[in-house]
Order: structure tokens, then sequence, then C-alpha cells
């Protein structure tokens, strides 16, 4: 990972120029500062990065403190409480153009775009760091004055006041300072200085169509494409980091829903395309996988410790092992999402979230609704014979089989929101396949750990201590492993009830 990455959250408040800074009761300032910053913002000339929620600048800062490049990225999984949590990735270089490390983890959004200057704002920092009764909980309060530059004309001028976590643990803090804020006059807001320069946030580059009843044929595919692409590269950028376990699981969820959904519409499209599409999407979501699997064994391995009072040396040994593993599967996804391969897929799901490939004959204007119920259907029907083709004692292959047929058939009926109107029997059906999906997921992480636990001490990466407690961990998922299996049946037989499916005739 190239250069520094840090989390911010903060909050932002449009503020009058006649505003006085309020104090915030309990706190004490223990720092402050006055500084000039001069940023120059970076983009293409169709905003690929403001489409998506992010930011490049080059910045400068009066008193020397700063001198580098921010990319500043927008993920979906760190917005919470109404607050937004960045992930802040600094590099140094010079200004004349951003270093290469940092345009790398902006590719999957740029893709083909060339970066140019789009705006420079200057900003009046007035910083205070305040304190509250326990000295661990600071934030930092940051009264900012703008100016800016807009190509060659002058930009609007206005006052802007951040309210910015230091610590961990402040989110008290923050709140006071927001309520006297808000109290003083001030407003919150989402928006960038960027944003306000530019005179708001330009439209999403994926536009999803209206859903319900009567949407088309057309609009249906574009809706599960676009969907499954919008999810993809808006946490592309965090993947790419890797330090955020929830970035991996949702890109990698949304290569599985989308070439679950481009299989269950397979009727519908063009067959080469969509078999290419799938085949591409396969690629990358097993790139996805290895990490993602890293991440769930390492969780494990880390609550079995805690809970089962595990020596701690053996258990830290174990996971030193499964993160250097974790490491080289997510530089081979790094390097997979770097490719011009990867570029391409993600520009073939944004087009075709606009044009979807249909099959010819399929005429797209017409009501999707008689042929989606036709297609859930069909998407259905595969999961009980999976489960009648079981063996009286089913190996693990075949009941990850019976998980997969479940979770295509949950996806199918989730498109049933969007394009049949039913979306409360839609939502039952889809809730209990997910039941039989997670009991078999449980299955099927205890076959993977036990595997790669296993595979530490085969190959001797892990002896001794390590070893015999990778052995009883092994033993505690060998029993979730039979849970699994006594308690698959009973969420199959809550799934396959008829009442579940009287929508679909």
């Amino acid at each position: 990972m190239p250069g520094k990455t840090e989390v911010e959250t903060e909050r932002k408040f449009e503020a009058p120029d006649d505003l006085r800074l309020p104090d915030v009761p309990g706190t004490s300032v223990i720092d402050g500062s006055e500084v000039r910053l001069t940023a120059t913002y970076w983009d293409t000339s169709h905003r690929n990065l403001l489409r998506w929620g992010h930011t490049l600048r080059h910045r400068r800062a009066s008193d020397g403190s700063e001198d580098r490049w921010t990319l500043k990225l927008s993920i979906p999984s760190r917005k919470k409480d109404g607050q937004l949590r960045r992930a802040e990735v600094h590099v140094p270089g010079y200004r004349l153009y951003p270093p290469a490390a940092i345009r790398r983890l902006a590719r999957g959004v740029l893709r083909r775009g060339v970066l140019t200057p789009i705006a420079v704002i200057r900003t009046d920092r007035h910083r205070l760091e305040l304190a509250g009764h326990d000295p661990n909980e600071r934030i930092e309060l940051s009264d900012d004055h703008v100016t800016s530059i807009v190509g060659a004309r002058r930009g609007p001028t206005f006052r802007q006041i951040e309210v910015e976590a230091v610590s961990g643990g402040a989110n008290g803090l923050m709140d006071q300072a927001s309520d006297v804020l808000i109290r003083a006059g001030a407003v919150p807001t989402d928006a960038t200085k960027l944003a306000t320069v530019l005179g708001g946030t330009p439209e999403s580059e994926i536009a999803l169509p209206r859903t319900g009843p009567k949407i088309s044929i057309r609009d249906l595919v574009r809706f599960a494409i676009g969907s499954g692409a919008e999810r993809l590269v808006a946490n592309d950028p965090a993947a790419r980091i890797g330090s955020d376990p929830e970035a991996i699981h949702q890109a990698r969820v949304a290569t599985r829903r989308l070439r679950s959904d481009l299989k269950t519409l397979e009727p519908l499209l063009e067959q080469e395309a969509a078999a290419r599409i799938r085949d591409e999407l396969h690629w990358i979501g097993g790139l996805l996988g290895s990490v993602r699997d890293a991440d769930v064994l390492i969780e494990q391995v880390e609550e079995m410790g805690r809970t089962s009072h595990l020596p701690p040396d053996a258990t830290s040994a174990i996971v030193t092992e499964l993160e250097r593993d974790r490491r080289a599967g997510h530089a081979e996804l790094v390097h997979g999402l770097t490719s011009r391969r990867y570029t391409a897929l993600v520009q073939t799901l944004v087009d075709a979230s606009e044009v979807p490939p249909l099959a010819d004959g399929v005429k797209g204007k017409r009501r999707a609704k008689p042929r989606l119920r036709r297609l859930i259907r069909k998407s259905w029907r595969r999961v009980p014979r999976s489960v009648d083709r079981l063996e009286a004692e089913p190996d693990d292959p075949a009941l990850h089989e019976v998980r997969k047929r479940a979770k295509r058939a949950r996806y199918a009926a989730e498109l049933a929101s969007v394009g049949v109107g039913q979306g409360a029997e839609a939502d039952r059906l889809a809730g209990r396949l997910e039941d039989v999906q997670d009991v078999l997921g449980e299955l099927q992480d205890a076959v993977v750990g036990d595997q790669r636990l296993a595979m530490l001490v085969r190959d001797g990466r892990i002896t001794g201590e390590a070893a015999f407690v990778a052995g009883k961990i092994a033993c505690t998922m060998g029993q979730a492993r039979s849970e699994a299996r006594d308690a698959w049946p009973g969420a199959w037989k809550a799934a396959s009830k008829k009442r579940l499916r009287r929508w679909l005739k």
C-alpha cells in the first residue's frame, strides 16, 4: 500500500460569516493554530472521481506542515450514524501531476480518463484541538474561510466548519460540538468544499432505472447489472487498500450477485456477451474470495482463542501465518484489479447498465413481470432438484452445490421486488433461502478452515504448541460442521413450503 492511509471521521457545517465560534461545554483547548492551505483538485473531464464520491488534491500549508497528495475515498461500509468515514491516502510527490501510486488506487473509477486540474481552493483555517473530561477523548474543530478559482475565473467564497475525531471513542464529544454549533446557527451539510465550489456533485455514473411491476425487460436487466456494478466499483478502492474486510466482502458479493443475476436472466441476454461477463466476474470474484476466506478464518481463530482461552502465543503464531497468506492473496488481488482485463470488465458493466446486451428477438420495451416470474420459478426448481439428488449421507461438495443453488434462487427472488411488485412475499421466500445459504455457509467455512489449518501443519509452518492448538481449533470447527449438517434439513424444510411460492403462480 503506497503512502500513508488514515480513516477520517468528520461532520461538516455551513456557517454564516457573522457566526461566533461557540465554546463547547466540558472541553478544554489543548492546541490551536492558524494556517493557509492551498489545494489544487484534479479529476477527469467527466468528473469520474466526484461521481463516485472521491476527491484527489495536492495541498500545501503556509507553515510547511503539509506538501503532499491526498486521495479521499468515500467507502459505503464506513457511512454510519450520520457521519462519513472516509479513507485518506497520503502520498508525497511533485505537484505537477498525481503520482502513479495514487492513480492506481482509483483506476477502477478512472479507467481511461485523464486527470487534469479542475479547481484551486484556498482555505484560511483556524484550528482548535479540544479534549473532554477524559483527556484521551479529543476532537479537532476547524473554522475554514474559503476562496476558490475554477478554470480562469473566481469561484465561490464561503465559510465551513469541520468537526473531526482525533481519537477513538470521540463520538460523544462530536455530538456535543455538533449540538453547540447547530444552536449557534451552523447548518449540517454533506457537501465537501470542492462540491460547494463546483456548485454540486455530478450525477452518478450509473443511473439505475425506476423499479416496480411496470418495469420493462430492458430496464430490469439494466437494474440488475447496474446495481451490481455500482456495488463493485464503490468498494473497489478500499479493496485495493486491503485493510477493510467489509469492502472486500461487499466487492465479492457484488461479483457473486452479478453472476447469479446474469444466469437467472440468461434467456433474455445475448449468450456470448453474458457468458464472457460471467467468466470475467468469476475470475475477479475468485481473487476477492481468497482474501475474504482468509479474513473469515483469521476472525474465527482469534475469536476461538479468546472464548476457549487458548494459549495466546500459539494462537498468535497461527494468525501470523494466516495473515501472511492473506497478504499474498491481496497482492494477487491488487495485481488483478490493476490490470487492463479488470478495467475492461468494469467498463463493460458500466456500458451494459445503460445499454444491456439483450438477445435478438427479446422485446426490451415489454413489461418484465411475466418473463421474470417464469425465470424465478426456473431458478427455484433447481434447488429441490439438487436436494433430491443428495445421497442419504451427502458429502460436502454436494451440500455446497445445494448452497449455490439456494443462493441463486434467493437472488432471483430478490429481483422480484424490482420487477414483480410483490416485495413482501418475495422477501419471505428470499429470507428462508438465505437461512439455507447461511447454515450451509457455516459448513463450507468449517471445511475451508480445516483445510487451511491442516496445510499450515503439513507444510511445517506451525509446529509444537501452535500445531496442537490448530488441531483443537479444527476439532471445534468439525463440531460446527456437524451442527450445520444437522441444522440444514430444518432450514430447507422451512424454505420449501408451498405457501412461500404462491405469488409465483
